[in-house]
């Protein structure tokens, strides 16, 4: 495994919340009005910086997101007081500082009410950060530069880590709790670090699932042998999931956790 590809979330308004992401966060961001579907990244939008926007097309007005928080990983504890700053000037509801591991970060919500964290990579190690975008408000050197850690809500997180730990061979590397007393297990992707941990939140009431799955985690992979043998355990198991080849080089495997989010395995085999 290499790390976190990108997170994938629903949103009622896709223009809304480019601005939002563009003008307040300073992100990079591509928005195909054909598809419905609006990137967010570093400058060359790169895997381990994206969090991806489909919009919401159904009749439900009280949506619920099966992510516990997606954190944003910016360069120093110094740049989440500038993004503080920006957020008093916009009126974005923000909470205070905490830490987790040792590292400093804060809540804060979008456009569409979605949790993220920013969480500061200045005492982190492992998956380096990506490329700041130098347009935009924030400076480079304080931008967000990548995803991770990504937090998932599971009624069954014994299930949901087995998956993880037995079929996708993530190492389960800690136990903590949340602000909320919540139990949460943190798993290591690739060399770990901000940039490499999928944690589990134990959330006992089950999040009802929109009819057409929308959110995704998804997690790079740089081994063939390794995709297949997970593609051979899932078919082992009977466990349904979907093989898609993306372009030449490109291949990615869904499968549905029982929380209803798709975890997706994607090989690069270009890189």
């Amino acid at each position: 495994m290499i790390g976190l590809r990108s997170v994938t979330l629903w949103t009622h308004d896709l223009q809304e919340t480019e601005l939002f992401f563009k003008d307040i966060l300073g992100l990079n961001t591509l928005l195909n009005k054909d598809t419905n579907i609006l990137h967010i990244g570093d400058a060359h939008l790169a895997p381990g910086t994206r969090v991806i926007f489909k919009k919401y097309l159904g009749e439900s007005t009280n949506l619920e997101s099966h992510f516990y928080g997606v954190a944003l990983r910016v360069p120093t504890d110094l740049a989440l007081y500038e993004y503080k700053e920006q957020f008093d000037k916009h009126n974005v509801k923000y909470e205070s500082v905490h830490q987790l591991n040792g590292k400093h970060l804060f809540k804060f919500y979008d456009n569409n009410g979605h949790a993220f964290f920013l969480i500061s990579d200045e005492l982190n190690v492992g998956i380096p950060l990506g490329t700041a975008n130098d347009a935009g408000p924030i400076s480079p050197i304080h931008q967000v530069q990548g995803i991770g850690p990504v937090m998932i809500k599971s009624p069954e997180t014994p299930v949901t880590g087995g998956l993880l730990k037995n079929i996708f061979n993530l190492q389960m590397l800690a136990e903590y709790k949340t602000i909320e007393d919540e139990a949460a297990l943190v798993f290591k992707i690739g060399s770990g670090g901000n940039g490499g941990e999928l944690h589990l939140i134990d959330s006992p009431q089950a999040i009802e699932s929109l009819d057409t799955p929308i959110e995704r985690v998804a997690i790079s992979i740089d081994q063939v042998d390794h995709f297949e043998a997970i593609v051979n355990q899932l078919k082992e198991l009977e466990l349904e999931h979907q093989i898609i080849q993306h372009e030449e080089g490109l291949i990615s495997l869904y499968v549905r956790d029982i929380t209803g989010i798709i975890i997706t395995i994607t090989l690069d085999t270009t890189n």
